[in-house]
Protein backbone atom coordinates (compact mmCIF):
# COMPACT_ATOMS: atom_id res chain seq x y z
CA UNK A 1 0.00 0.00 0.00
CA UNK A 2 2.53 2.03 1.13
CA UNK A 3 4.56 1.70 -2.52
CA UNK A 4 0.89 2.85 -4.52
CA UNK A 5 1.09 6.39 -2.17
CA UNK A 6 4.37 6.78 -3.14
CA UNK A 7 4.13 6.01 -6.84
CA UNK A 8 0.45 8.20 -6.29
CA UNK A 9 2.87 11.67 -5.33
CA UNK A 10 5.70 10.66 -7.79
CA UNK A 11 2.41 10.58 -10.72
CA UNK A 12 1.32 13.55 -9.07
CA UNK A 13 4.80 15.38 -9.39
CA UNK A 14 5.16 14.52 -12.88
CA UNK A 15 2.07 14.31 -14.80
CA UNK A 16 0.86 10.69 -15.48
CA UNK A 17 2.07 11.50 -18.93
CA UNK A 18 6.13 10.60 -17.27
CA UNK A 19 5.23 7.18 -15.57
CA UNK A 20 4.37 4.16 -18.35
CA UNK A 21 5.12 0.61 -18.46
CA UNK A 22 6.53 1.55 -21.99
CA UNK A 23 10.18 0.89 -22.01
CA UNK A 24 10.97 3.63 -24.46
CA UNK A 25 10.02 6.25 -22.06
CA UNK A 26 12.64 7.45 -19.73
CA UNK A 27 12.33 10.42 -17.58
CA UNK A 28 14.80 11.68 -15.02
CA UNK A 29 12.85 11.23 -11.71
CA UNK A 30 12.22 14.95 -10.05
CA UNK A 31 14.43 16.51 -7.81
CA UNK A 32 12.47 15.42 -4.76
CA UNK A 33 11.14 12.08 -5.39
CA UNK A 34 12.03 11.11 -2.12
CA UNK A 35 10.32 13.69 -0.12
CA UNK A 36 7.05 13.64 -2.43
CA UNK A 37 7.25 9.86 -1.73
CA UNK A 38 8.50 9.92 1.43
CA UNK A 39 5.32 12.22 2.62
CA UNK A 40 2.82 10.21 0.75
CA UNK A 41 4.07 6.98 2.77
CA UNK A 42 3.29 8.90 6.22
CA UNK A 43 -0.18 9.90 4.87
CA UNK A 44 -1.05 6.36 3.76
CA UNK A 45 0.07 5.44 7.37
CA UNK A 46 -2.06 7.94 8.91
CA UNK A 47 -4.98 6.56 6.54
CA UNK A 48 -4.67 3.34 7.50
CA UNK A 49 -3.98 4.30 11.57
CA UNK A 50 -7.42 6.41 11.51
CA UNK A 51 -9.14 3.28 9.70
CA UNK A 52 -7.70 0.60 12.39
CA UNK A 53 -9.00 3.25 14.90
CA UNK A 54 -12.46 3.34 13.93
CA UNK A 55 -13.10 -0.33 13.05
CA UNK A 56 -11.75 -1.47 15.91
CA UNK A 57 -12.28 0.75 18.84
CA UNK A 58 -9.95 -1.95 21.11
CA UNK A 59 -6.82 -2.36 19.37
CA UNK A 60 -3.91 -3.47 21.55
CA UNK A 61 -0.73 -2.34 21.99
CA UNK A 62 1.41 -4.47 19.89
CA UNK A 63 -0.98 -3.55 16.61
CA UNK A 64 -0.85 0.19 17.30
CA UNK A 65 2.80 0.04 18.09
CA UNK A 66 3.68 -0.80 14.53
CA UNK A 67 2.07 1.98 12.94
CA UNK A 68 3.24 4.38 15.28
CA UNK A 69 6.91 3.23 14.70
CA UNK A 70 6.46 3.79 10.94
CA UNK A 71 4.86 7.04 11.25
CA UNK A 72 7.89 8.17 13.81
CA UNK A 73 10.24 7.01 11.10
CA UNK A 74 8.90 8.39 8.60
CA UNK A 75 8.51 11.71 10.48
CA UNK A 76 12.27 11.68 10.62
CA UNK A 77 13.08 11.16 7.44
CA UNK A 78 10.84 13.63 6.33
CA UNK A 79 12.21 16.30 9.11
CA UNK A 80 16.07 15.45 7.53
CA UNK A 81 15.09 15.56 3.66
CA UNK A 82 15.77 19.13 2.43
CA UNK A 83 12.83 20.54 -0.42
CA UNK A 84 14.78 21.38 -3.51
CA UNK A 85 11.59 22.28 -5.60
CA UNK A 86 8.06 24.09 -4.62
CA UNK A 87 6.84 20.43 -5.30
CA UNK A 88 8.83 19.21 -2.36
CA UNK A 89 8.42 22.56 -0.16
CA UNK A 90 4.68 21.49 -1.38
CA UNK A 91 4.90 18.18 0.05
CA UNK A 92 6.26 18.43 3.25
CA UNK A 93 3.74 21.59 4.09
CA UNK A 94 1.01 18.81 3.80
CA UNK A 95 3.13 16.58 5.67
CA UNK A 96 3.48 19.18 8.32
CA UNK A 97 -0.23 20.01 8.43
CA UNK A 98 -1.20 16.25 8.58
CA UNK A 99 0.91 15.99 12.09
CA UNK A 100 0.08 18.83 13.65
CA UNK A 101 -2.96 18.81 14.89
CA UNK A 102 -2.49 15.41 16.25
CA UNK A 103 -1.93 15.02 20.35
CA UNK A 104 -0.46 11.74 19.94
CA UNK A 105 3.00 13.40 17.88
CA UNK A 106 5.28 14.78 20.53
CA UNK A 107 5.39 18.35 20.66
CA UNK A 108 9.42 18.30 19.83
CA UNK A 109 8.37 16.20 16.19
CA UNK A 110 5.62 18.71 15.64
CA UNK A 111 8.41 21.70 16.69
CA UNK A 112 11.39 20.01 14.59
CA UNK A 113 9.38 19.31 11.38
CA UNK A 114 7.57 22.86 10.92
CA UNK A 115 11.50 24.28 11.62
CA UNK A 116 12.60 21.81 9.00
CA UNK A 117 9.54 23.35 6.66
CA UNK A 118 10.46 27.40 7.49
CA UNK A 119 14.19 26.59 7.14
CA UNK A 120 12.88 25.10 3.25
CA UNK A 121 10.57 28.06 2.47
CA UNK A 122 13.68 30.24 3.32
CA UNK A 123 16.06 28.57 1.21
CA UNK A 124 14.45 30.97 -1.37
CA UNK A 125 12.08 28.07 -3.28
CA UNK A 126 9.46 30.34 -2.83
Amino acid sequence: MAGLARLAGLAAMTGTDAITADPVTVCAPPVDARLVGLCADLAATERERHRQMETARNLTAVQLGGLLTRRQMLMSAVCETKAASRDGLKAKARAVRLVLGDTVVPRNIREALMRSLLEDMQGGLL
